[in-house]
């Protein structure tokens, strides 16, 4: 791969982090301030599974940073975590883009760190 390519892969992968960081954060908050901080010490196992999934993906925006290939499995594993988790209590997977939109950027920070060492042919 051209590093002119990588390079550009890896700064979207970084906006879009920053991007689907921020948007957590301010579905957290935002929660935070209409509900109370208190309803988070009161979420069922379930809840505190599928929160835990999302805490992993935060965590994993942030380290990819420095760390594309932690950080991009963190993001792509606790959306599967997820995803798993989702389909075994209700049966049935999210629907919609919303979550794979959120785990972009770790399957951008893969491809980057994985192609590295790899050189166009041409």
């Amino acid at each position: 791969m051209n590093p002119k390519t990588r390079k550009v892969i890896r700064w979207i992968a970084r906006i879009w982090a920053a991007l689907m960081a921020a948007f957590i954060l301010f579905m957290f908050f935002g929660d935070a301030v209409m509900a109370g901080i208190i309803p988070i010490f009161q979420l069922t196992f379930r809840e505190s599974l599928l929160m835990a999934a999302f805490v992993i993906v935060f965590i994993g925006l942030i380290l990819a940073w420095k760390w594309e290939r932690l950080g991009g499995w963190m993001i792509v594993g606790g959306m599967a975590a997820f995803y798993f988790l989702n389909f075994a209590f209700s049966g049935d997977i999210p629907r919609g883009p919303f979550f794979l939109i959120i785990a972009t950027p770790g399957i951008l920070f893969l491809f980057s760190f994985y192609y590295k060492g790899k050189t166009d042919p041409a």
